[in-house]
């Protein structure tokens, strides 16, 4: 059902010092990273999932729907998680007029992710997603133990391009670009 070329890592270079638009279909597996772009016709349908943030409020992908989400799963004792931190605060803020950023919280309790939210300054929601079920609705786009994970969602709900691991910030860019 999904189509992906595998991109030689000699192409690493290449693709990150593009102007910010990646080819769909395009794959990379590496020793800490592995990323793929889905093309349109290839994506699957809509997910559905929805989790309470750490603040109490309701957050529903379905409400979502019409603007490009991006997922990043997360917990505070995670190094790859705290490396990327800075990077997905400025993806937040650069795209906050077209984008929705969405953490999920994978495993601490409420005390432990708010004050690595303030610690980082984390500019958006997280949802307590401890108990994996927001994750487990993402109908295995997101695997359950790869951590940290950033799934973006097109518009109309779907899975258009997934990094797994700790962020690129410019391939991760130009995947929010191509799904914009």
């Amino acid at each position: 059902m999904r189509k992906a070329r595998i991109l030689p890592l000699l192409l690493l270079p290449v693709l990150t010092a593009c102007s910010g638009t990646l080819d769909a279909g395009q794959q990379y597996e590496g020793g800490d990273a592995n990323w793929v772009i889905w093309e349109e016709a290839e994506r699957a349908d809509a997910v559905s999932a929805s989790g309470t943030t750490f603040e109490g409020e309701e957050i529903s992908l379905e409400d979502l729907r019409g603007e490009v989400v991006v997922i990043n799963t997360w917990y505070a004792a995670c190094p790859p998680c705290r490396a990327e931190a800075e990077d997905l605060n400025a993806i937040a803020e650069d795209y906050a007029d077209d984008v929705t950023v969405l953490g999920v919280n994978v495993r601490d309790n409420a005390a432990t992710a708010q004050a690595f939210e303030r610690s980082f300054g984390t500019p958006y929601e997280s949802i307590d997603g401890s108990d994996g079920q927001f994750v487990a609705d993402l109908e295995g786009t997101v695997p359950l133990q790869a951590v940290p994970t950033t799934l973006i969602l097109d518009a109309e709900g779907r899975p258009a391009a997934r990094y797994i691991g700790q962020i690129d910030p410019d391939i991760v860019r130009g995947m929010i670009d191509d799904a914009l």
